[in-house]
């Protein structure tokens, strides 16, 4: 199983979830990049759940629904909740998110974690 960035996958979340943490089956966005999940031996990968409850800050990110993303219906990158997750946790992929979107989702990443360069 060789996910890339950007790729959308369908999850488990079931087991090891604590107080608001993700839980259950859900798709999640690659976020890693590929010379880390095409690795040899790579074992983990990382990624940004989605949601189908959005909200109106700078990290939550839509996502379209539709045949190239695979959703049903349009959800949003939490890019609050990042994990290293298991490849074993990936269960089917469901699509790839535009670039755009792709994009957002790295500029909202930058703005949770504060990754300001140059300062």
């Amino acid at each position: 199983m060789n996910p890339r960035r950007g790729d959308l996958w369908m999850l488990d979340f079931s087991a090891g979830h604590a107080g608001s943490e993700q839980q259950g089956y859900r798709p999640g966005i690659i976020v890693q990049c590929d010379e880390g999940n095409l690795a040899p031996g790579a074992r983990t990968t990382i990624l940004v759940p989605l949601t189908t409850q959005g909200r109106p800050f700078s990290f939550y990110v839509p996502v379209p629904a539709g045949p190239d993303t695979g959703l049903k219906t349009v959800s949003w990158a939490n890019c609050t909740q990042v994990f290293t997750v298991d490849k074993g946790r990936l269960k089917a992929r469901l699509g790839s998110a535009p670039a755009p979107v792709l994009a957002a989702v790295g500029r909202a990443l930058a703005t949770t974690l504060d990754l300001t360069f140059g300062r």
